[in-house]
């Protein structure tokens, strides 16, 4: 029997934009994963917790930004783990937990370049699939493996960031086809980013 595969998509998701759900959509139309969970982090080690929004806003909004998509979804799997948590250890736990499932990583070729300063990087490079998407200002534009386990899939360029968005909303702009209406609407509900 073959494991449902599920690609980890981690991430702040402060807000969460249309970008985070193009590359999530991409990856299950191409058939690399049959879904696709966004991982809403509790907190990141190279963030400052203070400049992160509520758990709680930033999950509900994942939740939001997904309900149409049938293979993309969020997940709150961090949020009961010890902290500071790392990527290893969430896939280590989740791997254990949910062994009929085939997990892999997605992130981005930013992240992909710094990848060997993450605890224990070599151990995610052998045990797990990573997919990595393009982004702003990488001249790459067809998939290509780069070894067994890590390919970079190409797809959508997104040039967009969380940071701008919250920038753009602080100045009580709206970041038009930035993030979904929906999610838009929670944030002027819950008065985010003011």
């Amino acid at each position: 029997m073959n494991k449902k595969k599920v690609g980890l998509f981690f991430g702040t998701f402060d807000p969460i934009h249309n970008g985070h759900i193009k590359i999530a959509e991409y990856i299950t139309e191409k058939k690399l994963t049959d879904e696709v969970w966004l991982v809403v982090t509790p907190e990141n080690p190279i963030k400052l917790i203070s400049k992160i929004s509520n758990f709680k806003h930033r999950f509900n909004m994942a939740r939001i930004a997904t309900e149409k998509h049938e293979n993309i979804m969020p997940s709150d799997l961090e949020v009961n783990l010890k902290k500071p948590n790392y990527t290893i250890d969430t896939l280590e736990y989740i791997s254990n937990k949910l062994k009929e499932i085939e997990f892999s990583l997605i992130i981005g070729e930013d992240n992909y370049k710094i990848f060997d300063t993450w605890k224990d990087y070599e151990k995610i490079l052998s045990n797990y699939k990573i997919f990595i998407y393009p982004r702003k200002g990488t001249l790459k534009e067809s998939p290509y493996i780069i070894n067994k386990n890590a390919m970079y899939i190409g797809g959508p360029r997104i040039d967009l960031s969380s940071t701008n968005i919250r920038n753009i909303l602080s100045k009580k702009s709206e970041p038009k086809d930035l993030i979904s209406l929906e999610v838009m609407q929670y944030i002027h509900d819950n008065k985010l980013y003011q």
